[in-house]
């Protein structure tokens, strides 16, 4: 239906049972689809093999220069996103990366990295300014 825009999870129990699904606007609905393009790895979308984010392919290489590191992830975000929302006009793409600690099943200290995300940009449809944060985690870096 268009310019109807459903909220995720899509809950099936309620689709079966042709209930109303739930609606949201543009601006979530671009927030859950650029989430799911960043967070997809090639070949998880079975009728689409190319669908999903590069990052993932490359496994995170922990010796990389943390700088290095950074534009990867930058880049391949910034592609992923330009190819697969073409709702929105992606104007600049932020990454911040940070070492974080947690305690593991085995009691000893966890460090991952935690990887911050901001896509600034604005909703074609509308020109309003759109603006997306969210973070993931890779690693482990080490055990103590």
């Amino acid at each position: 239906m268009k310019g109807a825009y459903y909220s995720s999870p899509i809950l099936f129990e309620e689709l079966i049972s042709k209930k109303e699904l739930q609606k949201t606007n543009i601006e979530n609905s671009i927030a859950q689809h650029i989430n799911l393009i960043i967070t997809t790895s090639f070949g998880e979308v079975k009728f689409n093999e190319i669908f999903g984010c590069k990052i993932w392919d490359s496994e995170f290489d922990l010796l990389v220069q943390p700088k290095i590191l950074k534009e990867n992830i930058k880049k391949e975000i910034k592609e992923a996103v330009m190819k697969y929302e073409t709702r929105l006009e992606v104007q600049e793409v932020t990454i911040n990366i940070d070492d974080t600690h947690s305690i593991s099943y085995n009691r000893g200290k966890r460090i991952k990295r935690k990887v911050n995300v901001i896509i600034n940009g604005s909703v074609r449809l509308t020109n309003r300014p759109f603006k997306f944060y969210s973070h993931f985690f890779i690693g482990p870096l080490s055990y103590a």
